[in-house]
């Protein structure tokens, strides 16, 4: 245990240590008090302060990223917290095995053990989408969103994949969703939500006004 300490905080391992500790702290504030915190809204205050960020290409890529680690299908510190404890039990036992965790050479497995860990989170993470998916983002039994209405908070298009804010019995839930026809719905306009799409990942929805 002495050992493990030791290599955990050394130069080479401390950054690690220490986001796995955060991570560690984050998910006993979740389990004791319910708090948690919606990572997610990083991505949609991106495009919320900026709605011309985002051509056809990068978006491409971005959604094509977001579907390989699972995101909108798991939450977003789900996904982190496996990244983050792969890559410090990797760094912890390779800088272990070839006596580096004091050298500044540990620090350059931090980009291979970060692909590693990515690609360990793909395979780990999968067998989590069917059980989350019966699940909203409290625990609790998934809500029928058809026929619901919200707010845009990340502008959404047809081939633009942004977020939903809807009011429910005094919760606020966030939902991805497209726009069904060919409008780019923007910021704080009121959609109606019609379809799921066949994948599950998100929602097809349509502007709507009273």
């Amino acid at each position: 245990m002495e050992r493990l300490l030791e290599i955990s905080f050394a130069p080479a391992n401390f950054i690690l240590t220490v986001l796995s500790l955060l991570v560690l702290l984050y998910w006993l504030i979740v389990i004791f008090t319910g708090f948690d915190i919606d990572v997610a809204d990083m991505d949609a205050d991106t495009d919320v302060s900026n709605p011309e960020v985002g051509n056809a290409g990068s978006q491409g890529f971005w959604n094509a990223f977001l579907e390989f680690f699972y995101i909108g299908e798991l939450p977003v510190m789900f996904i982190i917290s496996i990244v983050v404890f792969s890559m410090w039990l990797i760094n912890v036992n390779v800088t272990a095995i070839f006596g580096i965790a004091d050298s500044l050479l540990g620090l350059l497995i931090y980009i291979p053990g970060l692909i590693v860990s990515m690609l360990i989170t793909k395979v780990v993470a999968r067998p989590f989408i069917k059980i989350y998916a019966q699940f909203n983002h409290k625990g609790e039994k998934a809500i029928d969103f058809i026929g619901k209405t919200g707010k845009v908070i990340a502008p959404i298009g047809k081939d633009k994949i942004g977020q939903i804010e809807i009011q429910l019995e005094g919760d606020v839930i966030k939902v991805y969703a497209k726009s069904i026809d060919d409008e780019l719905i923007k910021f704080n306009e009121t959609v109606i939500i019609l379809e799921e799409s066949l994948d599950k990942k998100y929602y097809l929805a349509q502007k709507f006004q009273l």
